[in-house]
C-alpha cells in the first residue's frame, strides 16, 4: 500500500456527514450489519500504536453493506491522516518489497507496456517491471526521495488532475492494497481508467472479503480509520458492470507464509465462539490467548494442512 492513498482519502476532509447509498454503485439500498462504539476503537488503536486518533474517529460509526453491488463500507467514512500514517507505517510488516499480488501482476506486463502504479510508495513494484516505462503517484515526500535514489520515477500529484491532463496513454494502471482506504472509491476508480488506452488493463489488489480476514474481530487493520471498505469478488466483478470494463480474471492467494498463524488462530477462534469487528469480553481474550498457542503449534506443521484464500484478492479488467 503506497502512502498516496492517505492523500486521497484525506482529499475531502473528515467531516463527512453519514452516507444515505453507496459510496461505489450509489445504490440506496443499504443494510445494517454492526456498530462500532467509538471508544472501543480508539482504546484498539491505542494498544496498537500508543497514539490517540480522538482527532480522526469523532463517533460511533456503522458497517453496512450494499444489497446491489454488495460493497461491504463504514459510515461515516474517518480516514486517516499523516499522523496516522506514520504511526502506522513504522511496523516492518506494512511495507513489503516482494509480495505474491506484484509477482502475479507483473506475468501479465511486457517490457514495452507503459505502467502506472497510484498509490507507488518508494516504487516497489518497478522492480517486477520495466522501470523505464513505469511511473508511480505519491505523495510522501520520504517515498518520493527513497525512489528517486533508485532511479524510479514517481510524482507528487493526484490521480484525477494526472489523469485528466494523460488520458489514456497507459497499457496498465495498477493499485496495491489502496482502493480499501479510499473515501471516493468511484471517483478514484474512474480517474485510474481515464488514464489507461483503449485496450489497457487495469489492476488491483485488495483485501479479500472471501478469505479469513471478514473472520478477524479486534483487526484495527481492517476498520476506520485504516480500511473503509471491505471488498468481495462479487462487488470486484461489478465494477466490470458499473464503470464498462471486461473483467478478465479474479485470483486469489493462498494463505501466505507471513499470514499462517494468524489465519489458523482466527478459523480456531470463529468455531468457538461468533466473530464480531470488535469483542474486548474476558471470554475472548481467554479463548484468542489458548488458540494463540495451538495455532503456533498447527502453523509449524502447516503443510499437513490445506491452505484457503489468503489475504490478497486481484482482479484485472480491461478497457472496451
Amino acid at each position: 500500500m503506497g502512502i498516496l492513498c492517505l492523500i486521497y482519502v484525506g482529499q475531502l476532509g473528515n467531516e463527512m456527514d453519514h452516507l444515505d447509498r453507496c459510496p461505489l454503485c450509489g445504490s440506496k439500498k443499504l443494510k445494517y450489519i454492526e456498530k462500532i462504539n467509538k471508544n472501543s476503537l480508539l482504546k484498539l488503536y491505542k494498544n496498537l500504536t500508543g497514539s490517540s486518533y480522538e482527532h480522526i474517529i469523532k463517533s460511533d460509526i456503522t458497517y453496512q453493506k450494499c444489497t446491489e453491488c454488495k460493497l461491504y463500507f463504514y459510515n461515516p467514512l474517518f480516514v486517516g491522516d499523516k499522523n496516522f500514517y506514520d504511526d502506522i507505517q513504522k511496523f516492518d510488516w506494512y511495507y513489503l518489497d516482494d509480495k505474491e499480488e506484484y509477482r502475479f501482476a507483473s506475468k501479465l506486463i511486457n517490457s514495452h507496456h507503459k505502467v502506472l502504479d497510484v498509490g507507488s510508495g518508494k516504487g516497489a513494484f518497478s522492480k517486477f517491471v520495466n522501470k523505464d516505462n513505469y511511473l508511480g503517484l505519491d505523495f510522501n515526500q520520504e517515498a518520493i526521495n527513497k525512489a528517486s535514489l533508485d532511479g524510479i520515477k514517481v510524482k507528487n500529484e493526484f490521480i484525477e488532475n494526472f489523469a485528466n491532463d494523460n488520458s489514456g496513454i497507459f497499457d496498465f494502471v495498477v493499485s496495491f492494497q489502496v482502493l480499501e482506504h479510499v473515501k471516493d472509491p468511484k471517483s478514484f476508480l474512474s480517474s485510474k481508467i481515464l488514464a489507461l488506452k483503449p485496450g489497457g488493463k487495469l489492476i488491483i489488489a485488495v483485501p479479500s472479503e472471501d478469505s479469513f480476514l471478514k473472520f478477524a474481530t479486534n483487526n484495527a487493520m481492517n476498520m476506520p480509520p485504516h480500511h473503509v471498505t471491505r471488498w468481495t469478488d462479487h462487488t470486484l466483478r461489478e465494477i466490470a458492470n458499473i464503470f464498462d470494463l471486461k473483467l478478465i480474471d479474479v485470483y486469489h492467494e493462498q494463505v501466505q507464509e507471513i499470514h499462517i498463524k494468524w489465519y489458523y488462530n482466527i478459523f480456531l477462534n470463529h468455531l468457538f465462539i461468533n466473530n464480531k469487528l470488535i469483542d474486548m469480553s474476558l471470554i475472548r481474550k481467554f479463548i484468542n490467548l489458548f488458540f494463540h498457542f495451538i495455532s503456533k503449534w498447527i502453523s509449524k506443521r502447516h503443510n499437513n494442512f490445506p491452505l484457503p484464500n489468503g489475504h490478497t484478492v486481484v482482479a484485472i479488467y480491461e478497457k472496451k
